[in-house]
Parts: structure tokens; C-alpha cells; sequence
């Protein structure tokens, strides 16, 4: 008979962790928080981006959502991964808001790449009130960290301080991060702009752009 599942060993393990760290504690061993904390992936049986689209899309992990998962646009070799917190594409994965134009336009128009060359992603799979946020993007982190994986994510834009404090866990502030390139686990970010931001006060768009061609001469740096 199975005694204990996974969750409840981890949940031991980490226990027994903190047991050892107040230990050290104790004994004059003091402690700070790292820049950047790992999500939790959960363990899919999925070996490849269509499998993984098929569990996404029959997800019931929460009871709040307002809308069907959608898995967004996961490309193989990717050249850069665009993070936003909720998902820009409707049922049919047609660019049909205000928010997926200007991504695509962004994509086509100053990154001067194709959809084929690029992923875009979302820590939210369905449209969840703001109430439940951050529980639902904990439920959904371990699909996004996958789909990394199927996408050979290397650069992640990401859209607003949210999405950026949701995936790293950093606490400061965003001003102090936005619009450079910073080191992630395996994965160089780039924190900028919400769309919904940019749609609201399109006076800004001057200095988004501004920020993706940064981008774009640090990434060409990095290929020399």
C-alpha cells in the first residue's frame, strides 16, 4: 500500500529542510533571499508540444476561470519567447484583441521575425478573475515551464510587472528592471511594457520601442 503520494514527500522534504536551516540559524548561520526563485514545475507525461496542448486544453484545475484553456503559440527552436500573464488569443488562436495586433506587429515590424520564429506564451491559460490570480498561476506554471522546454526558450520578453513578479519572484522594483536583460535559471528576460498598458497610453509605445531595439542590439551582441 502506497503510504504517501508526491506532494506529501515534498511537503516532508521541505520540512526536514527548514528543520536544518533553523539549525544553522541557531548556530550563527544567517541566510539571504536569492534574486531569483525557481517555480515548481509539475510532472507531465507529455514528450512533446502536442501532447502537452491536449492536457492544457482539458485542464480543471480551476474552478474560477471565465473562458477555455488556450495553449497559445509554441514553436520549436524559437527565437524569442513573448510573455504576457493572461492569454492574447481567442478560441480560433486568431489575433483578434488590440493586445495580439500590436504583439504581432511588435514580432513582424521591429524583431523583423515571422510567428513560425517565435513562441508566445502565457502564465494564465484561461481568463481568471483577479481575486484568484495568483493561486490559478501557480496551477498553471508547471504547463508554462514546459512549454519552455518544448520551445527551446532562450529570450523571454516579458509584458508588464506582473507577468515579470509572478515568474521570477522578485520583489523589486519594476522600474529598476524594465528594459534590460537579465539572467533567469537557463533563460536570458527581458522585462518591459504591458500591452494593456501600451493600449491605454499608446505615448508610451515611443519608449517600448525604444526598449525592443535595445534588445535587439544585445541579443545581435550575444551572436557575435
Amino acid at each position: 500500500m502506497r503510504l504517501f503520494n508526491e506532494e506529501s514527500l515534498q511537503t516532508l522534504h521541505q520540512a526536514l529542510l527548514l528543520k536544518k536551516l533553523y539549525l544553522l540559524q541557531s548556530c550563527g548561520f544567517s541566510y539571504c533571499e536569492p534574486q531569483f526563485l525557481a517555480p515548481t514545475q509539475q510532472r507531465f507525461q507529455s514528450q512533446n508540444s502536442r501532447d502537452l496542448k491536449t492536457i492544457v486544453e482539458s485542464c480543471k484545475l480551476c474552478a474560477q476561470k471565465s473562458s477555455e484553456p488556450n495553449f497559445g503559440l509554441c514553436n520549436k527552436n524559437s527565437k524569442l519567447v513573448f510573455v504576457t500573464l493572461s492569454p492574447l488569443f481567442d478560441g480560433q488562436m486568431r489575433f483578434s484583441s488590440k493586445a495580439s495586433i500590436m504583439l504581432k506587429n511588435i514580432i513582424e515590424g521591429v524583431f523583423k521575425l515571422s510567428l513560425q520564429e517565435v513562441s508566445i506564451l502565457s502564465l494564465l491559460k484561461c481568463q481568471i478573475p483577479k481575486a484568484n490570480e495568483q493561486a490559478s498561476v501557480e496551477s498553471c506554471m508547471g504547463y508554462f515551464l514546459k512549454q519552455l522546454e518544448f520551445c527551446g526558450a532562450k529570450t523571454l520578453v516579458i509584458f508588464g510587472a506582473e507577468a515579470y513578479s509572478y515568474l521570477t519572484k522578485d520583489n523589486k522594483s519594476y522600474e529598476s528592471v524594465q528594459g534590460k536583460l537579465l539572467k533567469w535559471n537557463h533563460c536570458a528576460v527581458f522585462p518591459t511594457f504591458a500591452l494593456s498598458l501600451l493600449i491605454r497610453q499608446p505615448e508610451l509605445k515611443i519608449n517600448a520601442h525604444r526598449e525592443f531595439l535595445e534588445l535587439k542590439r544585445l541579443m545581435g551582441e550575444q551572436n557575435v
